[in-house]
């Protein structure tokens, strides 16, 4: 019976170097939208609130900022910084334990300066599947995202329903 209980207990998730979920062990549909090349023509992520509607097509680049939580956990949303968005580690001197979360900013300003995104399923809802980690995505990495504007998006409110989400590897 112990047995039966600690194979149980290994979610079998196998981890790469970098602690980073290999792409076997995430959802399929998850799996599909890391890719390794940059979409080109990418807009900033304060110029998409500026002119995105819901349905448009959408490249946003961005950083993963702007929330002390920007993943969800449990579904995959995060939330997408523009990259003027001075967070604390941009700061010199500042050694805030959570620089994405730009506290040094004043809240309205960092309300009009970010974005949801969330890889969706069939139905239109998050995949039940933390981003976070995936593919090695952390706090305050920067990327370019492809995707949708999700139906009943606002300006204030914009969230873009991912197909494609591309890591950068250099600085914003």
């Amino acid at each position: 019976m112990g047995l039966l209980f600690s194979a149980c207990s290994d979610s079998g998730n196998t981890k790469s170097a970098d602690g980073a979920l290999e792409p076997a062990q995430m959802d399929p549909t998850i799996a599909a939208v890391f890719v390794d090349t940059e979409p080109a023509n990418f807009v900033t992520v304060s110029e998409a609130r500026s002119t995105a509607k819901s349905g448009d097509s959408v490249v946003v680049a961005g950083k993963v900022a702007g929330a002390m939580n920007p993943f969800t956990e449990g579904f995959a949303t995060a939330v997408l910084a523009d990259e003027a968005l001075e967070t604390c580690d941009l700061i010199p001197g500042d050694a805030c334990e959570t620089p994405w979360d730009a506290c040094c900013v004043d809240s309205a300003i960092i309300k009009s300066l970010r974005l949801t995104i969330q890889v969706v399923d069939a139905e239109g809802r998050p995949i039940a599947q933390s981003l976070k980690g995936l593919n090695g995505l952390k706090e305050l990495d920067p990327v370019v995202v492809s995707g949708t504007v999700a139906e009943g998006s606002t300006k204030e409110n914009l969230i873009i329903n991912v197909s494609s989400l591309y890591q950068k590897s250099d600085v914003l």
